[in-house]
């Protein structure tokens, strides 16, 4: 649906007597897609129609709503029109003239092939599993990438997906790696497009399922500052890692792993370690070459649960 309002002044009966409060007018409002055709073909449009009231507002106007339907199927174009006019409130022919409004219907952003691999979710304990994602995305109409991540339905966990695409700049790829510390139930992958003030959310669903496991989990918080940095510059990589059973804790002295992967490739590479301290607080300063996304990975022992962190982009100019 394309929405629109407008103000009607004057719309109710303002004489004394049963009528006062009633509309005073009836609205009408039809659109065609094209409006260069010889004669154009009109539908209705959606329009609410003033209610009645027991005392007229003051200034004596209303705001009216209505909407134009639309679909998937329509061709964008600059051609849509909206007519709307008025009659008496119990008039049953259309009116005699009408005031247009050309407006422009434009393509929005697509995504198909949203698929994930595997859909269902089988956790180990000691071991994990690589969930990938995929979709191609038909870009249109100045949308913005935004966001994407798997998220679970029921919990506030979730994984953290780049932004970016494969070389052809319409293929998605990315994964993640969830253990058993995962949280089981529905997840969904969610990709986030904004356009304007509007945002768009395009999901795919899957399952997750484990079993039990001794091992303790661990989790980290990872953070890149800045996040857009001059060729030669350098950045601060930082954050904590934990580890716990019932409750969480530092993962003292532990040695973590730093990754790379340049954007529009699908390959992680070893960039380095980074030691932790008795705090599990971590810091490394790295000076980025090229555009691409940040990690660093906490690998299992055979107590703790090894975790990856999310995904840092780093824009490089």
């Amino acid at each position: 649906m394309i929405d629109f309002s407008i103000k009607l002044v004057d719309p109710y009966i303002t004489t004394a007597g049963a009528d006062l409060g009633k509309p005073a007018k009836k609205i009408w409002a039809r659109y065609t897609k094209d409006d260069t055709a010889t004669t154009p073909t009109y539908a209705n449009a959606n329009i609410t129609q003033p209610a009645n009231v027991t005392a007229i507002p003051n200034p004596h106007e209303v705001i009216v709503k209505g909407s134009v339907p639309a679909s998937v199927s329509d061709t964008p174009s600059d051609k849509w029109r909206l007519q709307l006019g008025l009659t008496a409130p119990d008039a049953t022919a259309e009116p005699t003239s009408w005031t247009s409004f050309e407006f422009v219907v434009a393509a929005a952003t697509k995504v198909t092939n949203f698929d994930i691999d595997p859909d269902n979710v089988t956790l180990k304990s000691g071991s994990s599993v690589d969930v990938g994602v995929r979709a191609i995305v038909e870009k249109a109409g100045g949308e913005v990438f935004k966001d994407a991540r798997v998220e679970s339905d029921s919990t506030s966990d979730y994984y953290s997906l780049q932004t970016g695409f494969e070389a052809d700049d319409k293929t998605y790829y990315d994964y993640v790696s969830m253990d058993s510390s995962t949280a089981t139930g529905r997840w969904q992958a969610k990709l986030t497009f904004t356009r304007g003030t509007k945002t768009y959310e395009f999901v795919k669903s899957f399952n997750v399922s484990k079993g039990t496991t001794s091992k303790a989990k661990s989790k980290i918080t990872f953070k890149v500052s800045p996040t857009k940095v001059k060729k030669g510059k350098s950045v601060k990589m930082y954050g904590i890692v934990y580890r716990g059973y019932t409750s969480w804790g530092p993962w003292k002295k532990k040695i973590l792993k730093l990754y790379f992967k340049k954007k529009g490739t699908k390959t992680w590479k070893f960039a380095g370690y980074i030691g932790a301290n008795n705090s599990g607080k971590f810091t490394k300063t790295v000076k980025p070459k090229y555009d691409g996304y940040w990690r660093v990975g906490a690998f299992a022992t055979s107590v703790t649960l090894g975790k990856w962190s999310s995904y840092k982009y780093v824009d490089v100019r």
